[in-house]
């Protein structure tokens, strides 16, 4: 018998004993996965190496993956099998126990193809079962990191990082996927690229519910709004609602708005969908009405509102929106009368800001037929989110942000307040107590001061301090007048006054040597501080004030550029203000007569996603406004822009600086002590001498 014929008899017996195996496992008398037969054990040792490649190869082509599997696994334990065959065994028998349901024998074969060739992960096929291994066996942390680390590969190419990204974003339901595309589109190489990622997320968004797209719509964070792939996701939404006429003018705004401003790079893609539906249902008109005081005592912040809705009507002009705005002098005696007289796509209105004014507007019932935004602190006795809204910071606010940064940041817990005896100081005071307590945290001092009687301040604050405690319990140590009084019980303090007060009262605290604590004043502070010159700053480091205008933020660059473009001014709040609110505005749309607080509260949660030039306001379901302010200290000519870290830093610093002088007056104390001592031995060597 030559060699040929042994190798096919071989070949045959080995196909009448797989025969026998596949009728026993059929019978359910032999398990294949879990008893391996031997008898296919001691065939394969009969073939020679080359024969044994043949067969394997053969099972291979046939997709007999069960085969295919136990040849290659017995070929590559063969000591002279050729090194050309390693790889591509190694590279068949990871995919064959794939096949074969054996995953974790897969993932270990897939590794070792790896080891075997640089060249593996760069093969689209070693990727995807590597992929589909790990998520079979469930080893989703190692599967993160694989496809966050091959996304992020420079020397791989685009078609595979792109595939894992997907993949990676995939993997979650949550905030975590959209992050994953986002990273995704801004390491694209090119324009090609963003544009497939662009039309393959939109294709899967067409697939999902609208309850699938709602939810996602909830994880779009709010200075994301003009990003791949949050601005996709407030598209998609905005083209669904487009069939309802109500929703149709914010539906058109806002996809116009994206397309315009966003980070699209196939706007052709999205220019073609608004068309289509621009075809179905028209163009539609917006009207704003801005009701300000453009003459009388604020006329100088009724005119920059002006500016600044000026500003933003005439960018929305060029990007194809149809916006128009009508501003209603608040000091002219017909006023309401010209605001009711206004054409019906006169939905919305923005001011006024004077309480009085406001007044007016409430009584007269307006805000029943136009949905009023107040530029005020508060809406009048309105019900916020339901008769009026909000485009301004509240005391809320106001607090909240230094709440946030004394308490959550720097882990103050025990707080002071100082008011002065007026109503501004005890509202304030009230409303701190409140949301301080809402924090876990507690109000250990609190004092008032008459406003303007200078003298009883100091005794005041010593008051607040506990400075006659202090030196009474010095005296009864049996301390000396200058020794160092014990720090206070309260690690910051609130005084709700006007910049001018702060300033007076703020020394009394240091000539009580409470020099570790942090100042939180209200937004009247920062307000005052954007024209304050020759300010004392080395003592007031630790002041802290809120406010929503930072002209060095991105939002206020961008409205400067615009500005700069329209040769309109320099910006300041007020220019902001209404810059900010007829792009919200527009975005509302036009609201048909009959319109409900439900209706407006539901335009709010989609007209919110946008880019503030102020800091960013954001509305509850309920239509509430907040608004995260900025925090600021005095500076010589005016304030900068802090954080909790620069705080912590200075506080730091502050605490240290009490340490050292506590120290010093110990080793004082200790020196004269010796030298009292050192007197007295003499003294006594003299008398007995």
């Amino acid at each position: 018998m030559n060699r040929d014929k042994a190798v096919r008899l071989s070949i045959n017996i080995y196909a009448v004993m797989l025969l026998t195996i596949f009728i026993f496992a059929a019978s359910g008398c032999v398990s294949l996965q879990k008893q391996p037969v031997k008898m296919p054990t001691i065939s394969t040792e009969m073939l020679t190496t080359q024969a044994l490649v043949s067969v394997a190869d053969k099972a291979w082509r046939s997709r007999d993956y069960i085969s295919s599997e136990l040849y290659y696994t017995r070929l590559l334990e063969r000591s002279d099998i050729p090194e050309r065959e390693i790889p591509p065994a190694t590279e068949r028998l990871a995919i064959s126990s794939f096949k074969s349901g054996h995953y974790h024998e897969a993932e270990a074969r897939l590794e070792q193809w790896k080891k075997l060739s640089d060249e593996a992960i760069s093969s689209p096929v070693w990727q995807q079962y590597y992929f589909e291994t790990l998520t079979a066996i469930k080893s989703f942390p190692k599967l993160r990191t694989h496809l966050s680390t091959t996304m992020e590969d420079p020397f791989l190419s685009w078609d595979i990082r792109s595939t894992a990204g997907k993949n990676l974003s995939g993997m979650d339901q949550d905030a975590n996927s959209l992050t994953a595309l986002e990273r995704l589109y801004a390491i694209a190489p090119d324009d090609s690229n963003k544009q497939e990622l662009e039309q393959w997320f939109m294709q899967g968004l067409e697939k999902k519910t609208k309850a699938e797209i709602e939810a996602m719509n909830g994880l779009v964070p709010s200075e994301a709004n003009l990003k791949f792939p949050y601005e996709l996701l407030i598209f998609e939404k905005a083209v669904r609602q487009s069939g309802d006429t109500e929703y149709w003018p914010m539906s058109w705004r806002t996809m116009a708005g994206i397309i315009q401003n966003g980070q699209i790079a196939d706007k052709a893609y999205f220019s073609a969908i608004l068309s289509k539906l621009e075809g179905q249902y028209g163009i539609p008109r917006v009207g704003i009405a801005l009701v300000l005081p453009i003459s009388g005592r604020f006329q100088e912040y009724g005119w920059k509102i002006v500016r600044g809705a000026g500003a933003a009507q005439w960018e929305m002009t060029k990007a194809g929106l149809d916006v128009d705005v009508q501003v209603i002098n608040t000091e002219a005696p017909d006023w309401l009368e010209r605001l009711q007289n206004l054409p019906p796509w006169y939905t919305t209105i923005g001011g006024p800001i004077s309480v009085k004014a406001f007044k007016q507007l409430e009584q007269a019932g307006t805000y029943a037929d136009k949905v009023t935004f107040s530029f005020l602190a508060k809406p009048g006795n309105l019900e916020e989110g339901k008769q009026a809204w909000r485009f301004f910071s509240s005391p809320e606010d106001q607090i909240r942000s230094t709440l946030d940064l004394a308490v959550n940041d720097l882990g103050i817990t025990k707080l002071a307040v100082l008011y002065p005896q007026e109503k501004f100081g005890r509202q304030m005071s009230k409303k701190f107590f409140d949301l301080a307590a809402q924090r876990g945290a507690r109000i250990t001092g609190m004092e008032s001061y008459p406003p303007r009687d200078f003298p009883q301040w100091g005794k005041v604050v010593g008051k607040l301090v506990r400075a006659p405690q202090k030196k009474a319990q010095n005296e009864a140590e049996g301390l000396g007048e200058d020794a160092p009084l014990p720090e206070t019980d309260f690690g910051a303090v609130f005084i709700p006054d006007t910049w001018h007060q702060a300033q007076l009262l703020i020394p009394h605290f240091f000539f009580h040597e409470a020099d570790t604590l942090v100042f939180l004043g209200p937004e009247l502070w920062s307000q005052a501080l954007n024209s304050a010159r020759d300010v004392e700053a080395r003592n007031l480091r630790l002041t802290v004030a809120p406010g929503a205008w930072w002209p060095a933020s991105d939002g206020a660059g961008r409205l400067k550029e615009v500005m700069d473009n329209e040769g309109l001014g320099t910006p300041d709040f007020w220019v902001a203000l209404g810059y900010d609110f007829i792009k919200f505005a527009g975005k509302l749309g036009t609201f048909s007569e009959g319109w409900t607080a439900d209706t407006v509260n539901d335009r709010i949660s989609e007209a919110q996603h946008m880019d503030f030039s102020l800091a960013p306001i954001s509305w509850d379901a309920e239509g509430k406004a907040s608004q995260k302010l900025y925090l600021f200290r005095p500076e010589q000519n005016g304030k900068t822009r802090i954080d909790a870290n620069l705080v912590s830093s200075t506080l730091a610093k502050a605490k240290a600086r009490r340490e050292a002088r506590v120290k010093a007056w110990e080793e004082k104390q200790a020196e004269l002590k010796a030298k009292k001592e050192e007197a007295s031995a003499l003294d006594g060597s003299k008398t007995e001498q």
